[in-house]
């Protein structure tokens, strides 16, 4: 059979799930594939009889069909489509996401990172309307999903560290990665909870200043008792901003001025 032949490129074609430069791309790829002399490149074969399904599942893996281009066009189907139509096409896409997921997660199973129930839970589970396009990202799919704790993570990151191939090690050092920038800013560790800090230390010498000042007499004048107490809101106005920035380091030291005391001079 000759690649120009290929009956699956023709029907995606035909559906609308691929386009016309799509296809001769991925015609041309075979082509070259079918060389005696090209055994050795490094690209998915698709077999002469690969039903819709896995032939789309090819063009995604091999990135002849970009995900960036193909969803979008799956998520447009229903304004093209309706009724029997929009449900085979719908169905045919997610088959081959399905496809290529698994793939990532049987990747995960091959470099012994997760266990055959972690594989199989994983698999049960695998997303029809996104594309997970390697297994560095079918793994943080699994932590978010929680078919992988924490903790269960943190152990296998050991254990690639400790004996894993450099495949495995690669995977787990770039979930780490992901994982870590996804990590929303207020779980994060010294931020919110800093500010937190300053602003009730900043309360509770507040506190302590209009307790002093409520045990002078009135006739009696307490010295810079203005000038402290704005310079005290404006020390933690800035510490909760500057907490709020990455890297930044508020400055944690707080001024109490006693009775009868002259304002310190700020730098």
């Amino acid at each position: 059979m000759t690649t120009r032949s290929h009956p699956a490129l023709a029907e995606l074609r035909q559906l609308g799930l691929i386009t016309a430069q799509e296809r001769d791309e991925a015609m041309d790829e075979l082509d070259i594939l079918a060389l005696p002399d090209e055994d050795d490149i490094d690209m998915p074969q698709l077999a002469a009889g690969a039903g819709l399904a896995q032939t789309l599942a090819w063009l995604l893996r091999t990135d002849l069909l970009p995900q960036d281009a193909f969803l979008p066009r799956v998520r447009d189907l229903p304004r093209q489509h309706g009724g029997a139509a929009l449900l085979e096409r719908q169905q045919l896409a997610a088959a081959a996401l399905k496809l290529v997921n698994g793939q990532a997660i049987d990747t995960l199973y091959d470099e012994d990172l997760i266990d055959q129930w972690q594989r199989d839970a994983a698999h049960a589970s695998l997303p029809s309307d996104r594309l997970l396009a390697s297994p560095i990202a079918a793994l943080c799919d699994m932590l978010r999903q929680g078919t992988l704790s924490a903790p269960q993570f943190e152990a296998l990151r050991l254990r690639a560290n400790r004996r894993g191939a450099e495949l495995a090690r690669i995977i787990v050092d770039g979930a780490a990665r992901q994982a870590h920038q996804e990590r929303p800013a207020h779980a994060r560790p010294g931020t919110w909870a800093m500010a937190t800090l300053l602003v009730l230390a900043a309360a509770f010498a507040a506190r302590a200043i209009v307790s002093r000042q409520a045990s002078v007499p009135a006739a009696v004048p307490v010295a810079g008792q203005g000038v402290e107490r704005r310079d005290l809101q404006q020390r933690a106005a800035q510490a909760v901003e500057g907490a709020r920035l990455p890297a930044a380091g508020p400055d944690l030291s707080i001024t109490v001025v006693q009775d009868d005391a002259t304002p310190p001079a700020h730098q």
